[in-house]
């Protein structure tokens, strides 16, 4: 059985924060036709485990419009056109939390909702954090929260958390023993 689809055209529905694309699709397998609606996100995103020397997550809690909640979550963001996301780690977290990684480790990359978006989110560990500078963007309102690692990871186990970027961070890196018991 051939599962994939070929683009036979797309076009451009709305352009603005994230753009939306509608591809018309054939299916390989018995040439059935149909739109299908995505956003179209470049240059994927970051998530940033930041551990200060107390083994605490360094967290930020933020209003999060289409969840019409404020959410406690790592700091994170778009990877910008020419930025690796090594360097979008190293950007977002200073600018989000005003602290320096010193040594920064790739956890990998996963693709959050692959119905919605073919973007990926990468996962970094932050180690040897120093005193930055925040420099928030114009739509960020943030609170930043020193939370212990236990904690965060009972809470996580415990679905008191919605951010998939953040669970994802912590369990891998917990899962591959780099967070201390």
């Amino acid at each position: 059985m051939n599962l994939e689809w070929d683009v036979i055209a797309s076009k451009l529905a709305w352009r603005g924060r994230f753009p939306v694309v509608i591809d018309r699709l054939r299916a390989r397998e018995d040439g059935r036709e149909m739109d299908y609606t995505y956003l179209k996100l470049s240059g994927g995103a970051v998530t940033v485990l930041g551990l200060d020397d107390e083994n605490r997550a360094i967290c930020v809690r933020q209003y999060r419009h289409p969840t019409g909640q404020v959410m406690l979550e790592l700091p994170a963001g778009h990877v910008d056109r020419n930025e690796t996301p090594a360097a979008c780690a190293h950007r977002e977290f200073e600018e989000e939390t005003g602290l320096r990684i010193g040594d920064l480790e790739s956890l990998g990359s996963f693709v959050p909702v692959p119905a919605l978006s073919g973007f990926r989110m990468h996962m970094f560990i932050g180690r040897n954090l120093s005193q930055g500078e925040a420099s928030l963007d114009e739509s960020e309102i943030l609170e930043v929260v020193r939370v212990p690692l236990c904690e965060l990871r009972e809470q996580i186990l415990d679905d008191q958390y919605d951010h998939a970027g953040m669970i994802s961070t912590v369990l891998i890196a917990s899962q591959r023993g780099l967070l201390p018991e």
